[in-house]
């Protein structure tokens, strides 16, 4: 009778670690943390057994095995005095079935269903279980390590909270569940992208930069504001590589006769603010917001003008393009029919391949004009034809020494 009381403790012990583990191994350190902070009794406790992750398990297993091995050889003791030789094979065949349903698939089902239900109620007997099993861990820890070090694991331990590619997944799977409307999840994504861009990838290209020249009479000035519907623009000095000031239209717009008659650009400009292409846009936010500059001319490694870029376009690299009452509503890749587009020779190759389910890879452009330009060697004419992998370039329109348009046929 003695035994069979001794077997159904141990079986209960052996569901015990079975469900800890199970519970505590289940929860993350963020919802460790969301419980900590609403409060909830025991938290501290499962959050600091969290911490040693390797510790705990260990112990968990360590007095997992104790009580399934006490169980497996008090039963076989009790089925020998019945039965036996034979009584070893019952016994075995008996205890498996009693482990699996008992000690291991029902409590750890449980555990699942409730992790942190379960992990705060058995948070105090683990950290005792621990306490007292501390030697004997400590011994198997490093006989893990020794281990590790022969197999070449890396023992990393103490992982972060999530990782960046772990919060991505859990953003689109939100998505999918309806969690997240589409602008919710596109808004993220970007977040996560803005962190890892540099300022050549958001500028505008040195060939679209509307720049005026320091030579430029005051009529002339004004009339470019009006024609281009710029608030502000960079002013140069014989060549886009010589800026010396940003013009903003405030500062001129209300002159009287008087200062338009000695009007001197120098003095309306303000000191124009410099980057360097690769510079990374988190950086380069912080120091145009510390700098108070609402503008930046991006130089290359020989320090000419590479492009510009303001603090709109640095948002619109999270919330998507910003337009306003001026900007023209022109798609940047036109859909004429399953295989045809009609694409702006600007367009980012990264675009062009998603929506047109293609591989372009270029590691020296970055818009689909310049993909063209880099791949030929030469500023095509209008109506050449270009095929890459059986993709055709058709060249639609050329200005100077820019593509404008390309109509892509698949």
């Amino acid at each position: 009778m003695v035994q069979i009381v001794l077997l159904v403790i141990l079986l209960i012990a052996s569901g015990f670690f079975s469900a800890s583990e199970t519970a505590l191994m289940s929860l993350s350190r963020i919802k460790i943390r969301h419980m900590e902070e609403d409060g909830v009794r025991g938290a501290k406790l499962v959050g600091s057994l969290i911490e040693n992750s390797n510790r705990l398990l260990t112990s968990i297993l360590i007095g997992n095995n104790i009580v399934n091995i006490a169980a497996t050889s008090i039963s076989t003791s009790l089925f020998i005095t019945i039965w036996g030789s034979q009584g070893v094979a019952a016994a075995t065949a008996l205890m498996t079935v009693l482990v699996l349903v008992f000690g291991e698939i029902t409590p750890k089902t449980i555990s699942a269903s409730t992790p942190e239900k379960v992990a705060l109620t058995v948070a105090k007997p683990i950290k005792f279980f621990m306490i007292i099993l501390k030697p004997v861990v400590a011994i198997f820890n490093v006989i893990t390590k020794i281990i590790f070090k022969l197999l070449g694991v890396d023992d990393h331990g103490v992982r972060p909270f999530i990782t960046e590619e772990e919060l991505k997944t859990m953003v689109n799977v939100s998505h999918e569940e309806g969690l997240l409307e589409m602008e919710e999840r596109e808004i993220i994504n970007n977040v996560f992208e803005f962190g890892d861009m540099q300022a050549k990838e958001a500028m505008v290209q040195r060939l679209d930069i509307v720049a005026i020249d320091a030579e430029d009479s005051y009529e002339e000035i004004i009339e470019l504001f009006k024609t281009e519907k710029l608030s502000r623009m960079p002013v140069y000095e014989e060549t886009i590589d010589d800026i010396i000031g940003i013009l903003n239209i405030k500062d001129v717009i209300f002159l009287n006769d008087e200062e338009i008659d000695n009007f001197d650009i120098k003095q309306y400009i303000r000191d124009p603010f410099f980057t360097y292409e690769f510079k990374k846009i988190t950086q380069l936010l912080e120091e145009m917001k510390k700098d108070k500059s609402q503008m930046a001319i991006v130089v290359d490694e020989y320090g000419g003008t590479a492009g510009l870029i303001t603090i709109e376009d640095l948002v619109e690299v999270i919330v998507g393009d910003i337009e306003d009452e001026f900007d023209e509503d022109e798609d940047e890749i036109e859909v004429i029919s399953s295989n045809e587009f009609l694409v702006e020779g600007s367009t980012k190759i990264s675009d062009v391949n998603e929506v047109l389910n293609i591989n372009l890879e270029s590691e020296e452009f970055d818009s689909i004009g310049g993909y063209i330009i880099g791949y030929i060697k030469h500023i095509p004419e209008e109506n050449e034809v270009i095929e890459v992998d059986r993709v055709k370039f058709n060249i639609e329109s050329v200005d100077k020494n820019r593509i404008k348009k390309i109509r892509i046929m698949l």
